[in-house]
């Protein structure tokens, strides 16, 4: 379990460090470790991982709060041209409707995996962790596309969040959009592809992680 502790604290230790800025939309929740263990509110039809498990012991997913006083079902992560909306163990039961619960009835859907859980989304195309599987591997699709791979374990996912959160505030300034072109700015993908391939030396995978955060 080492591995795992060592990036929810890294992960943490970035999100912190590079506090999102305040819209006008909602107030930001966030990450915070807790000091002591709560027994966790996850109905008994979502599979848990060891690692995921673990996770939400140890993390206190802080929802955000729209300015209207309603309090959303997750907390974001800024990505620099998108947001990583990150769900609260409470709230996982009702992420894996459309998914594994379909239909107005929300009937079990046939062709879906009762051990795929949607923990995350980038504009509902969701993150997918493989919780009967060693180290739990991460899987993306986009909108209702195929399942592939972004990361071979939970771990990893949480290690390529806090390089690429790190990457874009620490040497971007929080901005990787030209103004003009409105491209990403040079040299980022490319910086991005190094960073993650020094912990990861599959292309395909790594590729991957970057397509579905900004393809």
């Amino acid at each position: 379990m080492k591995q795992i502790v060592d990036s929810i604290l890294n992960f943490i230790e970035t999100m912190n460090k590079y506090p999102q800025e305040e819209c006008t939309i909602v107030k930001n929740g966030g990450v915070r470790y807790r000091s002591e263990l709560v027994k966790l509110q996850v109905d008994e039809k979502i599979n848990l991982s060891p690692e995921l498990k673990f996770f939400y012991e140890h993390c206190e997913i802080i929802c955000d709060i729209r300015h209207d006083g309603h309090k959303l079902k997750n907390t974001s992560v800024d990505l620099g041209n998108s947001l990583l909306d990150l769900c609260s163990p409470e709230n996982l039961i009702y992420r894996q409707e459309g998914f594994r619960w379909i239909g107005t009835d929300l009937k079990e859907n046939p062709e879906w995996n009762p051990f795929w859980l949607v923990i995350a989304d980038i504009n509902d195309d969701p993150v997918v962790v493989v919780t009967d599987k060693e180290g739990s591997p991460v899987m993306a699709s986009y909108e209702s596309g195929a399942l592939f791979p972004i990361a071979n374990s939970f771990s990893d996912f949480l290690e390529y969040l806090s390089i690429t959160i790190e990457l874009i505030q620490g040497k971007y300034n929080g901005e990787i959009i030209d103004d003009e072109s409105f491209e990403f700015l040079e040299g980022f993908i490319e910086d991005l592809k190094e960073r993650i391939s020094k912990i990861n030396h599959n292309d395909e995978l790594v590729g991957n992680f970057i397509d579905y955060l900004y393809g």
